[in-house]
Protein backbone atom coordinates (compact mmCIF):
# COMPACT_ATOMS: atom_id res chain seq x y z
CA UNK A 1 0.00 0.00 0.00
CA UNK A 2 3.23 2.22 0.73
CA UNK A 3 4.25 2.04 -2.41
CA UNK A 4 0.49 2.71 -3.92
CA UNK A 5 0.94 5.88 -1.99
CA UNK A 6 3.97 6.73 -3.28
CA UNK A 7 3.30 6.23 -7.00
CA UNK A 8 -0.18 8.27 -6.90
CA UNK A 9 1.22 11.48 -4.87
CA UNK A 10 2.73 14.47 -7.26
CA UNK A 11 5.17 15.18 -4.49
CA UNK A 12 7.69 14.27 -3.01
CA UNK A 13 6.95 12.51 0.77
CA UNK A 14 9.14 11.54 3.48
CA UNK A 15 9.33 8.31 5.15
CA UNK A 16 7.45 9.91 8.14
CA UNK A 17 4.73 11.29 6.23
CA UNK A 18 4.18 7.80 4.14
CA UNK A 19 3.93 6.66 7.47
CA UNK A 20 1.24 9.00 8.84
CA UNK A 21 -0.63 8.33 5.72
CA UNK A 22 -0.90 4.72 6.13
CA UNK A 23 -2.08 4.96 9.76
CA UNK A 24 -4.83 6.78 8.84
CA UNK A 25 -6.98 3.50 7.50
CA UNK A 26 -5.29 0.76 6.97
CA UNK A 27 -5.34 -0.48 10.58
CA UNK A 28 -9.48 -0.27 10.58
CA UNK A 29 -9.36 -2.00 7.01
CA UNK A 30 -7.44 -4.73 7.89
CA UNK A 31 -9.25 -5.35 11.39
CA UNK A 32 -12.58 -5.15 8.90
CA UNK A 33 -11.27 -7.53 7.15
CA UNK A 34 -11.24 -10.06 10.03
CA UNK A 35 -15.07 -9.48 10.48
CA UNK A 36 -15.31 -9.82 6.56
CA UNK A 37 -14.22 -13.19 6.76
CA UNK A 38 -16.66 -14.56 9.60
CA UNK A 39 -19.76 -12.95 7.88
CA UNK A 40 -18.88 -14.99 4.86
CA UNK A 41 -17.72 -18.03 6.40
CA UNK A 42 -21.27 -18.26 8.48
CA UNK A 43 -22.99 -16.93 5.66
CA UNK A 44 -24.81 -14.26 7.98
CA UNK A 45 -26.12 -11.85 5.25
CA UNK A 46 -28.34 -14.67 3.82
CA UNK A 47 -29.04 -16.09 7.72
CA UNK A 48 -30.00 -13.17 8.58
CA UNK A 49 -32.21 -11.67 5.87
CA UNK A 50 -34.09 -15.23 5.71
CA UNK A 51 -34.87 -14.43 9.98
CA UNK A 52 -35.87 -10.82 8.77
CA UNK A 53 -38.25 -12.26 5.96
CA UNK A 54 -39.86 -14.79 8.28
CA UNK A 55 -43.43 -14.43 10.45
CA UNK A 56 -42.94 -11.80 12.64
CA UNK A 57 -39.70 -10.66 11.02
CA UNK A 58 -38.17 -13.68 12.78
CA UNK A 59 -37.06 -11.42 15.74
CA UNK A 60 -37.07 -13.69 19.00
CA UNK A 61 -34.77 -16.03 16.67
CA UNK A 62 -32.23 -13.23 15.77
CA UNK A 63 -32.00 -12.42 19.68
CA UNK A 64 -30.70 -15.90 20.10
CA UNK A 65 -27.92 -14.94 17.61
CA UNK A 66 -27.25 -11.62 17.97
CA UNK A 67 -24.86 -12.54 20.55
CA UNK A 68 -23.04 -15.17 19.31
CA UNK A 69 -22.50 -12.84 16.40
CA UNK A 70 -21.42 -10.03 18.47
CA UNK A 71 -19.10 -12.82 20.02
CA UNK A 72 -17.64 -13.91 17.16
CA UNK A 73 -16.93 -10.52 15.59
CA UNK A 74 -15.55 -9.47 19.08
CA UNK A 75 -13.02 -12.36 18.79
CA UNK A 76 -11.43 -11.22 15.14
CA UNK A 77 -11.71 -7.55 15.51
CA UNK A 78 -10.32 -4.59 18.13
CA UNK A 79 -13.60 -3.07 18.79
CA UNK A 80 -12.97 0.51 17.95
CA UNK A 81 -15.32 1.62 16.19
CA UNK A 82 -18.28 3.64 16.96
CA UNK A 83 -20.65 0.98 15.03
CA UNK A 84 -20.10 -1.83 13.12
CA UNK A 85 -22.82 -2.43 10.77
CA UNK A 86 -24.04 -5.35 8.44
CA UNK A 87 -26.46 -4.21 5.77
CA UNK A 88 -27.65 -6.28 2.58
CA UNK A 89 -28.04 -5.81 -1.39
CA UNK A 90 -31.36 -3.83 -0.36
CA UNK A 91 -29.97 -2.00 2.21
CA UNK A 92 -31.78 -3.20 5.33
CA UNK A 93 -29.46 -3.44 8.17
CA UNK A 94 -29.23 -6.96 9.85
CA UNK A 95 -26.37 -6.33 12.66
CA UNK A 96 -25.08 -3.13 14.49
CA UNK A 97 -22.63 -3.94 16.94
CA UNK A 98 -23.92 -0.79 19.58
CA UNK A 99 -27.49 -1.17 18.63
CA UNK A 100 -29.40 -4.34 18.08
CA UNK A 101 -32.73 -2.47 17.88
CA UNK A 102 -31.42 -1.48 14.04
CA UNK A 103 -32.25 -4.85 12.44
CA UNK A 104 -34.46 -4.84 10.21
CA UNK A 105 -34.71 -0.88 9.45
CA UNK A 106 -33.35 0.71 6.34
CA UNK A 107 -30.59 2.26 6.21
CA UNK A 108 -31.71 5.50 4.54
CA UNK A 109 -33.97 5.53 7.87
CA UNK A 110 -30.92 5.43 9.89
CA UNK A 111 -29.00 8.07 8.09
CA UNK A 112 -30.04 9.63 4.45
CA UNK A 113 -26.48 10.85 4.63
CA UNK A 114 -25.01 7.32 4.78
CA UNK A 115 -27.40 5.89 2.47
CA UNK A 116 -26.73 8.19 -0.31
CA UNK A 117 -22.68 6.89 -0.18
CA UNK A 118 -23.57 3.43 0.46
CA UNK A 119 -26.39 3.29 -2.25
CA UNK A 120 -24.19 4.55 -5.08
CA UNK A 121 -21.06 2.63 -4.23
CA UNK A 122 -19.72 -0.32 -6.92
CA UNK A 123 -18.87 -3.73 -5.16
CA UNK A 124 -14.92 -3.48 -6.60
CA UNK A 125 -13.53 -1.97 -3.61
CA UNK A 126 -13.39 -0.64 -0.18
CA UNK A 127 -14.69 2.97 0.20
CA UNK A 128 -14.09 6.09 2.73
CA UNK A 129 -16.57 8.89 3.44
CA UNK A 130 -15.92 11.57 4.83
CA UNK A 131 -16.67 12.50 8.60
CA UNK A 132 -20.11 13.18 9.24
CA UNK A 133 -22.66 13.18 11.59
CA UNK A 134 -23.66 9.23 13.35
CA UNK A 135 -26.02 9.32 15.15
CA UNK A 136 -27.71 11.80 13.48
CA UNK A 137 -28.48 15.13 15.77
CA UNK A 138 -25.89 13.49 18.38
CA UNK A 139 -23.02 16.17 17.70
CA UNK A 140 -20.55 13.28 17.58
CA UNK A 141 -18.63 12.57 13.79
CA UNK A 142 -17.27 9.79 11.88
CA UNK A 143 -15.10 8.51 9.14
CA UNK A 144 -16.87 5.61 7.79
CA UNK A 145 -15.35 2.78 5.80
CA UNK A 146 -17.01 0.90 3.49
CA UNK A 147 -16.24 -2.63 2.85
CA UNK A 148 -17.80 -5.25 0.15
CA UNK A 149 -19.14 -8.43 1.13
CA UNK A 150 -19.36 -11.17 -1.58
CA UNK A 151 -20.10 -14.65 -1.63
CA UNK A 152 -19.59 -17.13 -4.70
CA UNK A 153 -19.03 -13.86 -6.52
CA UNK A 154 -22.64 -12.27 -5.98
CA UNK A 155 -22.92 -9.12 -4.06
CA UNK A 156 -24.32 -9.57 -0.61
CA UNK A 157 -24.14 -6.29 1.37
CA UNK A 158 -21.96 -3.97 2.88
CA UNK A 159 -19.39 -4.05 6.56
CA UNK A 160 -19.88 -0.54 7.63
CA UNK A 161 -17.08 0.68 10.13
CA UNK A 162 -17.74 4.06 11.67
CA UNK A 163 -14.69 5.51 13.37
CA UNK A 164 -15.13 8.87 15.39
CA UNK A 165 -13.03 11.48 13.76
CA UNK A 166 -11.34 11.99 17.82
CA UNK A 167 -9.45 8.57 17.26
CA UNK A 168 -7.19 10.51 14.37
CA UNK A 169 -6.48 12.87 16.96
CA UNK A 170 -3.58 10.45 18.25
CA UNK A 171 -1.86 9.60 14.84
CA UNK A 172 -1.90 12.96 13.25
CA UNK A 173 0.13 15.32 14.80
CA UNK A 174 -1.50 18.46 16.21
CA UNK A 175 -3.33 21.49 14.53
CA UNK A 176 -3.62 19.17 11.57
CA UNK A 177 -5.88 19.58 8.53
CA UNK A 178 -7.82 17.36 5.87
CA UNK A 179 -9.26 19.34 2.96
CA UNK A 180 -10.34 18.23 -0.41
CA UNK A 181 -9.20 18.78 -3.32
CA UNK A 182 -11.89 21.44 -3.69
CA UNK A 183 -10.15 23.34 -0.69
CA UNK A 184 -13.44 22.16 1.98
CA UNK A 185 -11.88 21.12 5.23
CA UNK A 186 -13.62 18.13 6.56
CA UNK A 187 -11.02 17.42 9.87
CA UNK A 188 -9.58 20.26 11.82
CA UNK A 189 -8.39 19.41 14.91
CA UNK A 190 -8.24 22.90 16.28
CA UNK A 191 -11.73 24.40 16.07
CA UNK A 192 -11.25 27.73 14.13
CA UNK A 193 -15.11 27.89 12.60
CA UNK A 194 -15.86 28.02 8.89
CA UNK A 195 -12.25 27.35 7.27
CA UNK A 196 -12.08 27.00 3.57
CA UNK A 197 -9.13 26.84 1.59
CA UNK A 198 -7.87 28.00 -1.71
CA UNK A 199 -7.63 25.35 -3.90
CA UNK A 200 -4.83 26.29 -6.27
CA UNK A 201 -2.91 26.87 -3.25
CA UNK A 202 -3.73 23.57 -1.78
CA UNK A 203 -1.59 22.12 -4.88
CA UNK A 204 1.88 23.76 -3.35
CA UNK A 205 3.93 21.86 -1.24
CA UNK A 206 2.87 24.61 1.63
CA UNK A 207 0.73 27.24 3.06
CA UNK A 208 0.31 29.82 5.48
CA UNK A 209 -2.92 29.45 7.36
CA UNK A 210 -3.08 32.05 10.62
CA UNK A 211 0.36 32.84 10.95
CA UNK A 212 1.54 29.68 11.04
CA UNK A 213 3.27 27.28 8.26
CA UNK A 214 1.79 24.27 7.01
CA UNK A 215 3.15 21.81 4.88
CA UNK A 216 0.93 19.83 2.55
CA UNK A 217 0.57 15.97 1.60
CA UNK A 218 -1.76 14.74 -1.56
CA UNK A 219 -3.07 11.54 -0.17
CA UNK A 220 -4.65 8.74 -2.43
CA UNK A 221 -6.15 6.25 -1.02
CA UNK A 222 -8.93 3.90 -2.56
CA UNK A 223 -11.57 6.49 -3.65
CA UNK A 224 -10.38 9.65 -1.99
CA UNK A 225 -8.14 12.30 -3.32
CA UNK A 226 -7.24 14.38 -0.18
CA UNK A 227 -5.04 16.73 1.47
CA UNK A 228 -2.93 16.54 4.66
CA UNK A 229 -2.05 19.96 6.28
CA UNK A 230 0.69 19.96 8.81
CA UNK A 231 2.82 22.23 10.69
Amino acid sequence: MILYLLSCSTKTITKSEVLLISALFSPYINDMSNAITIIQKHELIANLTHLLNMDNGGRKYYLLEYEHISEMISNVTEQFYDDLIIINSSYTILYSMKNIDLYGRRLSQLSPVLYYFVSNLPYDDIAIFKPFEYPPMSGNYSFCVCYPIQLDDRNKGFCIGLINQNKFYDILPADSIIAETNGEVIFNIIQRGTLKLDEDTLKKSSINISGKKYNISLLKYKNITWYILYP
